[in-house]
């Protein structure tokens, strides 16, 4: 418990100290993410993930952003089993370092049903995680008429649980804009359950963004 209980205090304390020189946006950005993913090492372990969040700008007294918080749900359904293999809660605090380069940490609740030993395995457990994000991204193309943004990321996650890391993720794809109200990406990712098996994924994913 005491495990679970640092992290947020030293998120809480951070939001606290720099609430006396700024500032949230009034209006977040919400996001409703619709994504299907394939395993192409693994039978059954195909996805339907839905992923709802709200980025809210934290200002200074400049108007000037100094950092994303995210608050997010996001639930996995395994189609060829038919159940829920995942559902978490968390928060996202996150910065634009440059225009090109993206830094973000998130401390998340999960429930569970995967065996991370045995892809075939399913064990229902809680953990309670960190997750850290580093992007790099780029716009190919950008005019009136046609956007196309690529990124890469590496993704590190620690299960405060077991005092350990259980997942390090590499991600790469391309991001297509349809006006500003929705998005569609393609995406492969490389799984590593550390000291575990991996897997290579193929995403596609829908976003309503209001």
């Amino acid at each position: 418990m005491k495990n679970k209980i640092t992290p947020i205090l030293i998120i809480l304390l951070f939001l606290f100290i720099t609430t006396a020189f700024a500032f949230f946006e009034a209006k977040p950005q919400v996001r409703v993410e619709n994504k299907y993913r394939y395993d192409t090492r693994q039978d059954n372990h195909a996805l339907y993930i839905t992923r709802v969040s709200a980025a809210f700008n934290y200002l200074d007294a400049l108007d000037e952003p100094i950092f994303k918080f995210i608050p997010f749900f996001e639930s996995r359904l395994n189609l060829g089993k038919d159940f829920w293999e995942r559902k978490e809660i968390g928060i996202e605090i996150g910065k634009d370092i440059f225009p090109f380069l993206y830094l973000g940490e998130s401390l998340q609740q999960v429930w569970m049903k995967e065996d991370y030993r045995y892809y075939s395995q399913y064990e229902s457990r809680d953990q309670f995680e960190a997750e850290t994000r580093l992007m790099l991204k780029h716009d190919l193309i950008s005019n009136d008429s046609i956007k196309l943004k690529c990124f890469v990321a590496n993704e590190y996650t620690y299960d405060f649980n077991n005092g350990k890391g259980v997942r390090n993720e590499i991600v790469g794809g391309f991001v297509m804009p349809f006006g500003k109200h929705i998005e569609t990406d393609l995406v492969w990712r490389h799984i590593d359950r550390i000291h575990n098996y991996d897997s290579d994924v193929v995403e596609t994913s829908i976003t309503l963004i209001f």
